[in-house]
C-alpha cells in the first residue's frame, strides 16, 4: 500500500539554483503524477515526507554509478525516505523487471541510475499511469522522463577532445575506446567526433568497442595489442575513466608512456592518484557525483511537492582536473568555485 505522501503548506517562493522564480498567478500546486507547467520558471514545492523510491542502476559495479547510489540513498534516508535499490549487473532486461515491479508495488518515485532511458520507455508508460514520478540520473533525456539530471556530455567530451587535439598541437594518431550503450557515453562520442572532423590532421587509428562486463580485463588486453604492433600511437581517448589504469598500465609496458598520453572522463579517485603521480593519464572533467543524489533529491521534492521546473533537463557543472588542479589525496574539487575550461585556472 502506497504510504501517505504528507506536503507541508509552504508559499511556492523559494527557487532552484539553476532557474528564476515565476508561476502563473493562477497557478495550484500539483498532485502527485500530475503534468507540471515548466514554462514559467522554477517554484520549490512543499517539503515531502514518507516517500518510498524505488532505485534501479543498470550496474553498481562502475564507481562512478555505485557512488551516485550512495549519494542518494544517503540523502534520501536523511529525510525520512524509504529507499529499495536493485543492482541489475549489467542486465538492462533485468533492471526494466525490477522498476516494474516496484510501480506494482506502488512505491511513490521509480529513480533510474545510469540506465539508458531510451531503453526503459515501457517502465516510463507503467510508471506514467500508475501517477508515479520517474527521474533519471545520467540515463539520457527522452520522452516520458519526468527529471534527468547529469552534465552534458557533449560539452565534456568537446573541451576534452579539443584538449587532447591541442596538446598534439592538432597532428596526432589517437585510438579511442568506448562503450556506447549507456547515453551518456553516445554523447561522449559524437562530442569526439565532432571534435575530431574539424581537425583533419588528427588520425582515429582504431575505435574499440570495450565488452561490458569486463572492461578492465578487455581495455588492456586490446590496448596492449595494439601498442605492441604500433609504435607510433600519439594518445588514447577513453570514454569513462574506469579504463584509464588499464591504458596506463598497456603504455608503461609498450615503453611508450614518454610518448603516448590520455584523457577521459567522469571524476574518481584513482583516476586523480593517475594524474596526480604524473602518469600517462593526463586529464578529465570530473562531474560532481557527490552533489547528485541531493540535486535529485531537491529534484523529486520540487516534482511531488507541487513545484515546478524550469526544465526536465537539469545539468551540473563539472571541474577539470589536470596536473594543475587536481586535489590533494582524499580530497575532492571545489565544486562550487573550480575551474572547467584551462583558461579558468589560476
Amino acid at each position: 500500500m502506497k504510504r501517505n505522501i504528507r506536503v507541508m503548506a509552504t508559499g511556492l517562493v523559494a527557487v532552484l539554483a539553476l532557474a528564476g522564480c515565476s508561476m502563473d498567478s493562477d497557478s495550484e500546486p500539483k498532485s502527485k503524477g500530475s503534468k507540471n507547467d515548466t514554462t514559467t520558471g522554477a517554484a520549490a514545492g512543499g517539503p515531502v515526507e514518507d516517500l518510498t523510491v524505488g532505485f534501479v542502476a543498470v550496474n553498481l559495479n562502475s564507481p562512478s554509478i555505485n557512488g551516485i547510489k550512495d549519494q542518494f540513498v544517503e540523502a534520501a534516508e536523511a529525510k525520512g525516505w524509504e529507499v529499495e535499490v536493485f543492482d541489475g549487473q549489467g542486465d538492462q532486461a533485468a533492471t526494466n523487471n525490477a522498476a516494474s515491479d516496484f510501480i506494482s508495488r506502488g512505491v511513490d518515485v521509480i529513480v533510474n541510475n545510469s540506465s539508458p532511458n531510451a531503453q526503459m520507455t515501457g517502465v516510463m508508460k507503467e510508471a506514467k499511469a500508475a501517477g508515479i514520478p520517474f527521474v533519471s540520473i545520467y540515463g539520457g533525456f527522452v520522452e516520458g522522463v519526468d527529471a534527468e539530471i547529469g552534465t552534458n556530455e557533449f560539452i565534456n567530451s568537446a573541451l576534452m577532445t579539443a584538449e587532447m587535439v591541442n596538446r598534439l598541437e592538432g597532428k596526432g594518431r589517437v585510438v579511442k575506446l568506448n562503450w556506447t550503450v549507456l547515453q551518456a557515453l553516445r554523447d561522449r562520442d559524437a562530442g569526439f567526433k565532432a571534435v575530431v572532423s574539424e581537425n583533419p590532421g588528427i588520425e582515429v587509428v582504431r575505435e574499440i568497442e570495450v565488452k561490458v562486463p569486463g572492461q578492465v580485463e578487455d581495455s588492456y588486453d586490446q590496448l596492449t595489442n595494439i601498442l605492441q604492433a604500433d609504435k607510433n600511437i600519439d594518445a588514447i581517448w577513453l570514454g569513462w575513466d574506469e579504463l584509464a589504469p588499464s591504458a596506463v598500465r598497456a603504455i608503461k609496458e609498450a615503453g611508450l608512456e614518454d610518448k603516448v598520453f590520455a584523457v577521459g572522463f567522469d571524476g574518481n579517485s584513482f583516476a586523480w592518484d593517475l594524474i596526480r603521480e604524473g602518469s600517462p593519464y593526463k586529464m578529465e572533467p570530473a562531474n560532481p557525483f557527490p552533489l547528485m543524489g541531493g540535486k535529485a533529491i531537491e529534484t523529486i521534492e520540487t516534482i511531488v511537492g507541487g513545484g515546478t521546473l524550469p526544465s526536465k533537463v537539469v545539468y551540473m557543472k563539472p571541474c577539470l582536473v589536470n596536473e594543475q588542479t587536481v586535489p590533494a589525496e582524499g580530497e575532492e574539487p571545489d565544486w562550487e568555485n573550480c575551474a572547467f575550461f584551462p583558461g579558468d585556472i589560476s
